[in-house]
């Protein structure tokens, strides 16, 4: 468990995102894994989990692409 998560469902929520991030805006998993931990997106989503889990996928793609055009991401 970490911060009362079980950290496979970190993981695995983790993963999910880089997949649909990636599907959002036509990357590969590689390719979205590195501009999200490029702009501390990744820190971000473990940070927060407790809260996104529990949103709209979609919505939380969004977000964390404001996140990371506010850090210099240009996506």
């Amino acid at each position: 468990m970490v911060d009362g998560y079980p950290v496979r469902d970190k993981i695995e929520y983790i993963i999910a995102f880089i997949n649909e991030f990636g599907k959002r805006f036509g990357l590969t998993d590689s390719q979205a894994y590195r501009y999200l931990n490029t702009y501390g997106a990744i820190k971000n989503i473990d940070k927060h989990y407790g809260a996104l889990h529990t949103q709209d996928f979609r919505g939380n793609v969004e977000d964390v692409a404001t996140y990371c055009r506010r850090m210099g991401g240009q996506l």
